[in-house]
């Protein structure tokens, strides 16, 4: 094995070096400063099945959120109540004699009625026609046109005779309607209502 060469040989100030014919100056050779590279996190398969199903799980939570606000807003729908109905009015009276209504109403479910309501403002408003002289056991509630008449039990029959006192004459067409009222909202029976053509004198 030969030998290295020997160094070259460097001036005192360090700025020249002797290349065996003459002294030249000392060249520098910056290496250029390495760049540092980045690479982009790319998720691996488990994680962007993780992030699908994350996401997934969140679309049927915020489904799910929207339906129990749905029906929040609108409520639960109750059943529609089932009754029977029958009745027999007054098809002519005269102005100030007095006008009946008999009506009979069974409950048959499929639950309890919270207040069963009579309400006689439909058609030609009966309610409007007459002073009311005998409500027949039911509360008047004036201002909303109808007779409150109290809980009403599944199975149970009951019989009103309103007793009213024409004010107006003429040929009227009236109506008379059952509803069941739970908290703030009215229920409707099918059935729930009758009508019939009155003749007033004066």
């Amino acid at each position: 094995m030969s030998d290295p060469p020997p160094p070259p040989q460097v001036s005192a100030d360090g700025k020249f070096y002797w290349d065996g014919t003459r002294w030249l100056p000392m060249t520098q050779a910056v290496a250029p400063a390495p760049q540092t590279v980045i690479a982009a996190q790319v998720p691996t398969k488990g994680h962007a099945l993780r992030n699908v199903s994350i996401g997934c799980l969140g679309l049927i939570a915020l489904l799910i959120i929207i339906g129990v606000i749905a029906n929040g807003s609108n409520g639960t729908k109750r059943p529609v109540p089932q009754i029977d109905l029958s009745g027999r009015m007054s098809h002519q009276a005269r102005v100030g004699g007095e006008d009946a209504i008999s009506l009979t109403v069974t409950n048959k479910g499929p639950g309890d009625f919270e207040t069963l309501v009579i309400y006689l403002n439909s058609s030609d408003n009966w309610w409007k026609n007459h002073v009311i002289t005998d409500p027949s056991g039911c509360t008047i509630h004036a201002s909303l046109e109808r007779l409150d008449c109290g809980p009403f039990k599944l199975g149970e029959t009951r019989t009103f005779n309103i007793v009213g006192s024409p004010i107006h004459a003429g040929n009227f067409n009236f109506e008379v309607a059952i509803v069941d009222q739970e908290g703030s909202s009215l229920n409707y029976p099918d059935l729930d209502a009758i009508s019939w053509s009155e003749a007033v004198t004066p």
